[in-house]
């Protein structure tokens, strides 16, 4: 599990192949792909409906990050996989990968990412959703009670928070992107992502833990 680091698991033996029905799927899903990226990058097909100018990186983005997220939790409520190290070293990997693009992005800067001129509002809305889904299974997981470095960690985040939010609103740091938006766009930025760790997550908890144990083939 996450909270004993000195500990992790190895991960588990590579799930079963897909049944026909998913690889079905699977396959529609990859030539619809190929469609998009072929007929409106490569031959500007009308029909496609995009091309480099009007689907960039941050765009794709907006589209795949929640379906990407709920496919996530799909597989580990299914599978339920062990949380190991190779598991977090892909994820660090795959995270250190996506900053440099998005700072490059932003000083080199290059267009085909989109992410000039979006700020850190647009961040959030990007992100907020598509992370709490995602981290559902960690919460799920985690057995160990709340510990002093759990409160370090979301200590410093909700102070970066605040200090990004008082300085966008007492300050106009522009970059921030807050000035303009009131408490009613707050709450649709947070409501949701604030629901699935606080409460969603902690209910579903039981009713999979009684599933798995009854459902020990399906796992």
């Amino acid at each position: 599990m996450l909270d004993s680091d000195s500990h992790l698991p190895e991960d588990p033996e590579p799930a079963p192949a897909l049944g026909p029905r998913r690889a079905g799927l699977a396959v529609v899903a990859v030539v619809a792909v190929v469609i998009v990226g072929y007929g409106g990058y490569a031959r500007h097909w009308r029909w496609v409906g995009i091309d480099g100018d009007t689907a960039t990186l941050w765009d794709w983005l907006h589209l795949l990050l929640l379906p990407v997220a709920a496919i996530l939790l799909t597989l580990w409520a299914r599978h339920r996989p062990a949380l190991g190290r190779r598991s977090l070293t892909a994820v660090g990997v795959l995270l250190a990968c996506f900053v440099g693009v998005v700072v490059a992005g932003y000083t080199i800067p290059w267009a085909w990412t989109g992410f000039v001129g979006n700020k850190l509002w647009d961040w959030l809305n990007l992100a907020a959703l598509p992370l709490a889904v995602a981290l559902t299974p960690v919460l799920l997981e985690r057995q160990s009670p709340w510990q002093r470095r759990h409160a370090v960690a979301a200590g410093a985040a909700g102070s970066a928070l605040l200090v990004a939010v008082l300085g966008g609103y007492l300050a106009g740091w522009s970059w921030t992107g807050f000035p303009g938006n009131t408490l009613w766009d707050w709450l649709h930025l947070l409501l949701l992502p604030l629901l699935v760790p606080a409460v969603i997550a902690p209910a579903i908890k039981p009713q999979l833990t009684a599933w798995f144990e009854n459902h020990p083939q399906e796992r």
